[in-house]
This record gives structure tokens, sequence and C-alpha cells, in this order.
């Protein structure tokens, strides 16, 4: 994966990020010239690995063995064509996210019924960020077990590590090294993947074909967290086009135009957001199915299931039972900096979406870079304070994680219905997709959308018969 850059300084609606004609650029027109330029999907791939893949996809193999294998698969290669067309319409537009859920046609009240739900979801998605603190603390325990502090201790004070570092700006290094540990960690679950055919786990053919019958078995909630987390969440959808936008892609198109130097200049631009998008597919869908693997695999297999303050032990034999026992420590070592990077960049970017929020309500003026940056240090200790609040909750942090994910698994019909309408209505006639990416995002959306109601189902009958 490449390195993250400083996280992106959210554009607001009344500054332009393709204003100044100067600062366009020409596209690479070979394959290495635009692998160059990719960057903003693995970006989000590093904060995949958290909550979606470490914990929620292992544990689902480990509760229903390869039967769901599918819905893992599936919800990789699916939000991938919304995700191309969200990028798209970014690449010729400049406008972020919250602008564009702004923009949706309904009924509004200081802002469009669309952010009002991006906005409460944000709030309830809380838990599962607590829920990762929660575990953040477990594994402190079990790497510094002589220090002698609980979970309980060990949450708020990553918590305040986190929000320093980024109050301070020095937080560049830890930023290196948690892509670098994350890059690392996600190489060695592929190993552990091919390492599992070694041991009295190996996977056979018939598990794996086993995993697509296209049954939705009940799982109390956890289809609906691996919809919501697998692949692209609805979050880091919404985060692309700020990405993007970190990046260039708009920028160096340049101000919407009626030319032929603009329209080229578009379209090769597109072309390099494109690889960027299924690269990145091809990373997080092999470590993902890596994941699921090893939980149907080994977890699976010797009835364990990752729950309570015992989900970071029970991970580890992913590692012991593959590699041997002594990666125990190397396991907790790179699950610590994997959900830290997480909730680390989990603060960052929405520290940096939220003041664009309260434009679009109308309670401030991002009027210069001082201002903005003011509210981005405001909403980093708030983010920070919530997710310690939420790790101190007494639950299951898994069960905490899976309902923060599941209101993000409900939002993804509606970030279906914004790549929709983007598509069809705001975007220039002149960079229209091809008709196998069309279809693509309509059986997206389609499947998604039917994968949501069917996964919220399971939810409900869970909740009832719990």
């Amino acid at each position: 994966m490449l390195a993250i850059p400083d996280l992106p300084e959210t554009v607001s609606m009344s500054e332009s990020p393709v204003s100044a004609e100067s600062l366009t650029r020409d596209p690479p027109t070979t394959f290495w010239g635009r692998f160059r330029h990719i960057g903003p999907s693995l970006i989000l791939t590093a904060t995949l690995v958290g909550s979606g893949e470490l914990i929620i996809t292992t544990s689902l193999g480990a509760e229903l063995g390869f039967i769901a294998l599918w819905i893992v698969v599936g919800s990789c290669l699916l939000k991938v064509a919304v995700q191309e067309a969200l990028g798209r319409f970014v690449i010729s537009s400049g406008e972020t996210s919250l602008a564009t859920l702004h923009r949706l046609p309904g009924p509004r009240f200081l802002a469009g019924w669309a952010v009002w739900i991006w906005l409460l979801v944000t709030l309830m998605t809380m838990a599962q960020l607590g829920g990762i603190v929660e575990v953040l603390g477990d594994s402190m325990v079990l790497a510094l077990p002589k220090i002698g502090l609980s979970a309980d201790v060990w949450a708020p004070i990553v918590c305040a590590v986190a929000v320093i570092l980024l109050l301070s700006g020095r937080y560049g290094l830890v930023e290196r090294a948690s892509m670098l540990l994350v890059s690392l960690f996600s190489l060695s679950i592929i190993i552990c993947g091919f390492l599992i055919q070694q041991t009295d786990y190996a996977v056979t053919g018939e598990q794996v074909l086993s995993g697509f019958t296209f049954e939705l078995p009940e799982s109390g909630g956890k289809a609906l967290a691996v919809v919501a987390a697998v692949g692209l969440s609805a979050t880091e959808l919404i985060y692309y086009a700020y990405w993007c936008l970190e990046k260039g892609y708009a920028r160096f198109v340049g101000p919407n135009e009626d030319s032929p130097e603009w329209e080229r200049r578009a379209k090769g631009w597109i072309r390099v957001m494109q690889l960027d998008c299924y690269f990145a597919m091809v990373v997080y869908t092999t470590t993902t199915v890596a994941f699921y693997f090893l939980g149907a695999g080994i977890l699976h297999a010797r009835g364990e299931i990752p729950e309570n303050n015992e989900v970071v032990e029970v991970l580890s034999s992913i590692y012991t039972e593959t590699i041997g026992p002594d990666a125990f420590y190397a396991f907790i070592a790179c699950a610590f900096m994997v959900l830290f990077s997480t909730i680390f960049v989990s603060i960052a970017s929405t520290s940096r979406i939220l003041p664009d929020c309260l434009e679009i309500f109308g309670l401030v003026t991002l009027k210069d870079t001082r201002t903005r940056y003011f509210w981005i240090r405001i909403f980093t200790v708030v983010l920070g304070l919530l997710y310690m609040s939420a790790a101190l909750v007494p639950a299951n942090p898994v069960l905490k994680i899976i309902l923060g994910l599941a209101p993000l698994g409900l939002m993804l019909p509606l970030i279906c219905y914004a790549a929709l309408h983007v598509r069809y209505k705001r975007l220039d006639p002149r960079l229209r997709p091809s008709l196998v990416l069309d279809i693509w995002l309509w059986v997206s959306a389609l499947l998604t959308v039917t994968l949501t109601i069917h996964a919220f189902v399971d939810l409900l009958v869970g909740g009832a018969h719990g």
C-alpha cells in the first residue's frame, strides 16, 4: 500500500477546489504512469482492516463457517461500481460528498434530508468506534500485563494519545508506521491463508463451494455488519470524494468548460481514478477472503467465537495455529496498530468533514484556513471524548461494533441512490460511462439494497429471539 499523505482539508461549499486554471495537469497515458497516481482508495483500505476485516469478518466465519462466504465476496465486489460513479462525478465537478447529499432532491430543513441522515448515522456509529477502542484496551492488557492496568484504563489512554497526536500535528511518523504495519499485517494474513493448508484446518474445495449456495443464515446482525463494513462502508464511500480532491484529480482537470482539452483531461484522470478503485478492490478482497478463511477454517472448527474481553486473544489463534505459538505477540502488536490506525484516521477524517456539515447548516462560515482548523481541532477533541465514553459503556465490544455498523449498512441504499442520481441527473454528458459500467452500477445498487434489507430483517429477527 501507499503511504498516507496528510489528511485532506475539506473543501467548503464556498471554495472551489478547481478554481486555479494554472494547476491543471495532463493525465498520464501509460499503465505505470496511472499507477503512480493512485492512492485515495488505498488510504481508505487502511481503515477497512480494523473492525471490518479483523473483527467482523473473522467473527462471522467463526460463527457460521463457510456458508456466508458469498456475502463477504459480494460485499467487496459490489460497492466498487458505486465508488466509481461517485469518483467520476467528483472529478467532473470538484464537489464534496456532503454538498452532493445536500443537493439531492427532496425535503430540506436547513440542510437536505440526506445530510440529516448522514449526521444521524455518524452519531450512531460511535458505538462501533467505542467497541474498537475497547478492543484496543484489551490488546494493551495482553501486550503489557506487568503494568497492571485494566482495559477500562488503557482505552481512554489510547484515545487520548490519538487526540494529542492529531492536535499537535506530530502524527506523520505514527501515520507512516501505522500504514507500514497495516500493510505487513494484511500480507501476513494472506500468508496465513496459504499456511492453513499445511495444518489440520486445511480448507477443502467442498467447503469453499458451500460458501456460494447464496443462503443468508441467521446471524443476529453480523450479516448486516458485514454488508456495512466489508469492502467500502458508507462512511468510506462518503470520504472518497475528499481523498480524490486531496489527491488532486479534480484540480488537475480544471474548471468545467466546453473544450476538447477539458474533456481529454477529465477522461484521462477518470481512468486513473478507476485504476485506483480496482487495484484497491483486489487488495482488500484478497485480504478479506483470507480473514474469512481463517475464521471459518480455524475458529469455527474449534468452536471459538471472538466476544467479550477475549476478542484479541481468540483472534490470535489464526496466527498461532498457522505460523506457530511464538507468533502471539506479533499478532498483538499488529492488531494494535491496525485498530489504532482505524481510530486515528477516523477521528482525523470525521473532524474534517463535520465543519463542512456546519457550513451547510449555515452555522459557520469557513472563510479561511485558520477558521477551518479551529473547528477541526474542536471536533478532534469532541470525537476523542465520544469514543472514550462509548468504550467505557459496559457491553460486549463485538456487539457494540455490530450495533454501530448496522446504521452504516442501512445508509448504503442512500449512497446507491446518490450514485445513480449524479450519474443520470448531474454528470457532464461528455463523461458518461460505458454500458458495462452502467449495468455494473445498477446490478451493484440493486443487490446491495437487497442484501441490506435481507440482513436488516435478520438483525430484527435475531434481536426478537434474543
